[in-house]
């Protein structure tokens, strides 16, 4: 047992030695880490990667389309302080060329209260022509976080329905959703489909369509010269919302403070109000996500919750502008804003009225047809009194089109839009008798065509 035992532990601690030895021999650099690949997630409905070192899942998502549209030039009119002066519509462009580069970001991530997103979409544009970029644009179109029933952000208006409709050229329809617009909102959903929204949005005048801080003096044609005020509060908005198999249903309205100095130093501090309601219906008989929806929407003294005063592509708001009453010339520039004054603090505010119905019909996977139809009003008040014998008179329009979409392949469509308009204006009043005459605009009406094709690849 002892020589056993000797040739047992001279065997262990000869092992021991040569272990150590070879030991020593190895590298003592602890090796690199396992490498951590893309994790791909689904959350909120929002499918992307998970950013490293982070429960955030992100999705990437933007497109690039470029398009050609063109447009006849009948009849253009200036209006001037002896009345309406037809324009040379050899300086107009009649065609145009424009691009765009479109990236986006969603994030989101799962809390207690439910999902927490931030979405981000940004615009680059450069064009030339009749298009209203030109010759390059940069802009936030979205960027918002959405959280237990908050928005807050650059979003769009919960006063819209319909929106622009499906043309590149914007139907007579209030629109605030072809780009977002600065926004407290809180939405608190209910059993059955039904949701509510209370929101503070951005203050919209109609004549620049963005806020109504003091941006100097802004001319009503050759009538007036008066100046949007400060911003006192924003517009406020509510809305209801229902959402069946059958279809959706709309209905908001917008309280708006509007704040206007006349050219002869006196101020106007009021409320307009807007309402909206529209409907739409699902049409699985005729083919999968067929759609029929329509709405009617009223203004008083809030132009900016019209119809008329988003601009398509006749050249943006302003001198030459195209302001839903006129297509890039044709017609005439029919400024617009929530109260006007001659200068001696009399007021004479606009009321509007519109209709507008819109059919999406997908005759097969990969071709669509969107016809739309589309009606509006606008009339003054005091048009009677002497002090506004020279204002524009009263307008009415309507306009129709169809938007073509193929889809060849996934991601890549091309579009074809053809829109026609047509516009009534009436004559000015005669000073201190109401009767229609020519004391400043005479009568005329005015229509035109436009035409957009539009290659447009999505990822």
């Amino acid at each position: 047992m002892t020589l056993i035992k000797s040739v047992l532990l001279g065997s262990a601690a000869t092992l021991v030695v040569v272990a150590g030895a070879q030991a020593a021999d190895l590298p003592t650099k602890k090796g690199a880490p396992a490498a951590e690949y893309v994790k791909v997630c689904k959350v909120g409905g929002i499918a992307g990667f998970i950013i490293p070192g982070s429960d955030t899942c992100l999705k990437i998502s933007g497109g690039v389309f470029a398009m050609a549209s063109a447009g006849n030039l009948d009849l253009g009119h200036n209006p001037t302080a002896a009345g309406w002066a037809l324009a040379n519509t050899k300086y107009r462009d009649d065609v145009g060329l424009y691009g765009r580069a479109d990236l986006g970001l969603e994030a989101v991530s799962n809390t207690a209260y439910g999902p927490l997103v931030s979405v981000i979409d940004i615009h680059w544009d450069q064009g030339y022509g009749m298009n209203q970029a030109g010759p390059n644009w940069s802009y936030i179109n979205n960027a918002y976080i959405q959280w237990a029933g908050l928005t807050a952000g650059i979003h769009t208006s919960f006063y819209d329905y319909i929106g622009g409709g499906e043309t590149w050229f914007n139907i007579i329809s209030p629109e605030h959703t072809g780009t977002g617009v600065p926004l407290f909102a809180y939405t608190a959903t209910f059993g059955g489909g039904f949701s509510a929204t209370i929101s503070a949005e951005e203050n919209t005048n109609a004549t620049t369509g963005r806020p109504t801080i003091a941006n100097g003096p802004e001319q009503f044609n050759a009538f007036a010269l008066d100046t949007y005020l400060g911003a006192r509060a924003p517009d406020l908005v509510g809305s209801l919302d229902l959402t069946q198999s059958w279809g959706t249903a709309h209905l908001a309205g917008v309280a708006h403070n509007y704040r206007i100095e006349d050219a002869g130093g006196n101020d106007i501090d009021g409320w307009g109000y807007g309402v909206l309601g529209g409907i739409g219906f699902n049409l699985p008989m005729l083919g999968a996500g067929d759609v029929f929806k329509v709405q009617a929407a009223y203004s008083h003294a809030a132009v900016g919750y019209s119809g008329f005063t988003t601009s398509g592509w006749g050249g943006g708001n302003g001198p030459g502008a195209n302001n839903g009453l006129n297509m890039n010339g044709n017609g005439y520039i029919y400024s617009l804003q929530d109260a006007v004054s001659p200068g001696l603090g009399v007021w004479s505010l606009p009321t509007t009225w519109e209709v507008a119905a819109v059919l999406e019909l997908n005759v097969t996977p990969q071709f669509a047809i969107d016809p739309e139809i589309s009606y509006g009003q606008i009339s003054w008040s005091n048009r009677g009194a002497a002090s506004f014998a020279l204002l524009e008179g009263n307008a009415d329009s309507w306009l129709g089109g169809v938007a073509f979409h193929w889809k060849p392949v996934t991601n890549l469509s091309f579009n074809l839009d053809v829109v026609y308009q047509s516009s009534h204006f009436d004559a000015s009043r005669v000073a201190g008798t109401g009767a229609v005459g020519t004391a400043g605009y005479a009568a005329t009406t005015a229509d035109g065509f436009n035409g957009r094709l539009l290659v447009e690849r999505d990822f």
